[in-house]
């Protein structure tokens, strides 16, 4: 590919440039060149941005003046050039990728389910976590490298071309990442409807005590109180507890199906001892009793919440 010229000022000599070419989001890509190149002007590179137009494209010509040009210089430039464009890719452009991936392979989704297929994508690609900032140093990291690699051998880069078909392994991690998110869409989107199911009994059933204390313990322990502090008997629920055990149910499921099995009017759910974060089996007692449920971070009968398992009690059920 011919090397590009930047056109030198009167009595300059002209130097080569590095030419950036997009259809798209010639602005932002500009803004991020500019951050770079802060840094070069700061070690005395004078680092100078021209733009121009052929057909539906833009191109940036970046280029050292003829004053500081050196092969460290050139090497300087062609860095910080892909710095900024792998910047713009993962911070920038990957959300576009990846909704036009979930638009390309889930159209039959509609638009705000594919809006929420692409939130998840993001948890997914890094890794669930709130501090996502490791995850994407890592895709940051390969297409810089990759970047610097093309750098090596041509001095004009269409980025559009550059992500479809040097990068396809990155393309290939935002599909599989929309893959994982639409498996975890219909899994949540199943979780809500058995949530909204099981409200519905709630609401039309009778009550059959009038309420319940839930002490949520450290890991999967639990225990049922009525008002006087005791543990909840009832043969009814003895055998269900029995029921579910064998048959080897999750803890959550376990809990919650005592709770509908018991029918409180209200109830109480203690969370002195659980730890911080998102708690899943509150949430889910939230779900199916919804304003039926008030929590508490701390009380007397929070100390208890330390028993390992549900004991039985002995308030009666009424039928």
């Amino acid at each position: 590919m011919p090397r590009s010229r930047f056109l030198a000022k009167r009595g300059e000599t002209a130097v080569q440039a590095i030419t950036i070419g997009t259809a798209a989001g010639i602005d932002e890509i500009r803004q991020r060149l500019d951050d770079e190149f802060r840094f070069l002007r700061e070690e005395g590179l004078q680092v100078r941005i021209g733009q121009s137009h052929r057909g539906s494209f833009a191109f940036l010509d970046c280029a050292v003046d003829g004053a500081g040009r050196s092969s460290q210089a050139d090497a300087l430039l062609r860095h910080s050039v892909a710095s900024a464009l792998s910047d713009v890719i993962v911070e920038k452009w990957e959300s576009d990728l990846i909704r036009k991936i979930i638009r390309g392979s889930y159209s039959y989704f509609s638009r705000d389910e594919q809006d929420l297929i692409a939130d998840y994508t993001g948890r997914t690609l890094n890794g669930g976590s709130d501090s996502p900032n490791g995850y994407k140093v890592n895709r940051k990291s390969l297409i810089l490298h990759r970047l610097r690699d093309y750098f090596d051998t041509a001095d004009e880069l269409v980025l559009e071309g550059f992500v479809n078909f040097r990068l396809r392994d990155y393309i290939e991690e935002l599909e599989d990442a929309v893959d994982r998110a639409v498996d975890e869409f219909l899994m949540e989107r199943e979780h809500r409807e058995f949530i909204r199911l099981l409200r519905h009994f709630v609401e039309i059933q009778e009550p059959r005590i009038e309420h319940v204390h839930v002490l949520l313990g450290p890991g999967h322990a639990f225990r049922l109180l009525d008002d006087d502090g005791g543990a909840i008997r009832s043969e009814a629920l003895e055998e269900f507890v029995v029921e579910m055990v064998e048959s080897e149910v999750s803890y959550e499921d376990l809990l919650i199906s005592a709770l509908i099995t018991l029918a409180p009017r209200s109830l109480t759910v203690h969370l002195a001892d659980r730890p911080p974060g998102r708690d899943e089996a509150l949430e889910t007692i939230l779900g199916v009793f919804g304003d039926r449920t008030v929590r508490c971070e701390g009380c007397p009968v929070c100390s208890q919440a330390t028993a390992a398992a549900c004991e039985p009690s002995q308030a009666t059920l009424h039928h």
